[in-house]
């Protein structure tokens, strides 16, 4: 169990520090001030690849295993597909905004942040409801026997961002995550 688990729990951490980097971008957009657009751009390519393609299909076959061992704790966990499809909605809209902005093309300030509030919200609440929902869940119903073959279903590909080898891609996002943490570890240490 600790295994699975735990890399799904690493990946929401990771997902969490992106989603602060993005509400960083956007508080700087609301302020008026120019966000670092190719930081929110290798956001979104990061939104539309890792989720879809690595993360939500382990997430899955977690859920599978827990409806097919208790379908009433399952349904209490709530449509973990549907969810899954409604971000993935939420992501596709932003990203039409985001490169809507970048072509310079019409589009008001207002409907921007309001669609980029309604990704990063809906990606809080997702995260939260697992972490406190799911997770929990699995962790009571499912047996050693389920995880290790859970874990043997399951491919490992590496994270494109926190993997440890981001590439040119996303390595001006790293550093934006990064210099983001380092900044609350300093308020932190201050407070």
């Amino acid at each position: 169990m600790a295994e699975v688990l735990e890399s799904l729990r690493q990946e929401h951490g990771n997902i969490a520090s992106l989603l602060l980097t993005l509400e960083a971008q956007i508080d700087e957009f609301e302020a008026g001030r120019r966000p670092d657009y190719e930081v929110m751009s290798a956001a979104i390519d990061y939104f539309e690849t890792f989720p879809d393609l690595y993360h939500h299909p382990k997430e899955d076959l977690v859920f599978a295993r827990l409806r097919a061992r208790d379908p009433a704790c399952a349904e209490a966990v709530g449509d973990l597909a549907r969810e899954h499809e409604s971000l993935r909605g939420r992501m596709k809209r932003f990203a039409g905004m985001l490169r809507d902005v970048l072509g310079e093309a019409e589009l008001r300030r207002a409907d921007f942040l309001d669609g980029a509030r309604q990704f990063i919200d809906a990606q809080w609440r997702h995260l939260h409801m697992e972490e406190e929902r799911f997770f929990p869940a699995v962790e009571r119903i499912l047996t050693p026997s389920d995880w290790a073959e859970l874990k043997a279903e399951m491919s490992e590909a590496a994270d494109p961002l926190f993997g440890g080898s981001s590439g040119d891609a996303f390595e001006r996002l790293r550093q934006a995550i990064l210099k983001w943490q380092a900044q609350d570890r300093l308020a932190a240490g201050a407070a």
